[in-house]
């Protein structure tokens, strides 16, 4: 299964009218800090907190390239890919 697949199949699907509001695909090889996850979380809340200290995952600083609300866009050249992904309240 490709991991759209999976992410259309699983996190995205509609169950009893409702949508995740948040999903991320992060590997379970514990490089990835809490502080980490809870930038990127800071960033749905509040909208390009994560331009000026740059997003950290698993060590590797990656530059934010698009701050808005209710999505988190950043760009690095790798080998690993990261879902982040947000539906608000309501919508």
């Amino acid at each position: 299964m490709s991991w759209q697949a999976y992410v259309d199949d699983h996190l995205m699907c509609n169950i009893d009218g409702h949508h995740l509001t948040a999903a991320a695909i992060l590997g379970h090889d514990g490089s990835f800090k809490p502080e980490e996850i809870t930038a990127i979380i800071k960033d749905f809340v509040e909208p390009r907190s994560l331009a000026p200290t740059r997003l950290h995952l698993g060590g590797t600083k990656y530059v934010v390239i698009q701050g808005e609300g209710g999505a988190v866009i950043c760009g690095k050249v790798c080998y690993v890919a990261l879902l982040l992904h947000h539906i608000p309240i309501g919508h």
